[in-house]
């Protein structure tokens, strides 16, 4: 058998066999895909906390955000950076994804920088129009940065550092109180938050008619946050 011969012979088996290594590789990544959303799934956390401490920040409007102002109605925040290429984008292209869900429409999504001197009143305006962010329904925040890490510290209850990456969303009712958390970058989870989100929608006002010492709110964390543009 000359050289021709043996080529022609032997290379559909090293092509079959490419094949099925290229194949191989590729099952094996898909199983480390589901084993890795597998392990997140089961997290997120379904809860109904304390009321929520209040708190104040800048919107990119200029506008003064109120976290008392939101009483009565459903809302998500999350921490990000704009200048983060990552983490960030994932969140809130799955922010962006729930933002125009129909059902979801009456949620307002709370997105807070914890790089505030980067984050300017202007940059955070041109970040939320690449996400077609509505105004009145997604608002991008800012203020000092040790006061966003009290707020994320001691009122949400999550670790938050310069540019710190934190996919954690914190969903609050009508009430004021936490009902969950949810890492919105795990398509599972997200659905869970979904889920949450719509289960809150369905459930009506509290009533305001209740005691005067128990309507008191407690007083906002210090809002001398010092908010340059």
């Amino acid at each position: 058998m000359n050289d021709s011969t043996q080529n022609n012979t032997t290379l559909p088996y090293w092509l079959s066999l490419m094949v099925v290594l290229a194949a191989s590789y590729m099952g094996w990544k898909w199983y480390q895909v589901q084993q890795f959303e597998a392990s997140r799934s089961a997290g997120g956390t379904e809860m109904v906390g304390p009321p929520l401490e209040e708190f104040e920040l800048t919107e990119r409007s200029g506008k003064t955000f109120r976290s008392a102002d939101m009483k009565g109605g459903i809302w998500v925040t999350t921490f990000f950076f704009s200048t983060c290429p990552g983490p960030c984008a994932r969140l809130n292209a799955r922010i962006k994804y729930m933002h125009e869900l129909e059902d979801l429409h009456d949620v307002t999504w709370v997105s807070i920088t914890v790089d505030p001197k980067t984050d300017t009143l202007e940059v955070l305006r041109e970040y939320a129009d690449k996400f077609s962010a509505d105004p009145e329904r997604w608002l991008f925040c800012r203020g000092d940065l040790k006061y966003i890490k009290r707020v994320g510290k001691d009122i949400m209850k999550l670790p938050v550092t310069w540019q710190g990456h934190n996919e954690t969303a914190v969903v609050i009712d009508r009430a004021g109180t936490v009902r969950g958390m949810y890492d919105v970058t795990s398509i599972s989870q997200s659905k869970k938050l979904e889920l949450l989100l719509r289960k809150c929608l369905a459930e009506e006002t509290p009533e305001e008619s209740q005691p005067e010492s128990e309507g008191k709110t407690s007083e906002p964390v210090t809002t001398a946050q010092s908010v340059t543009t």
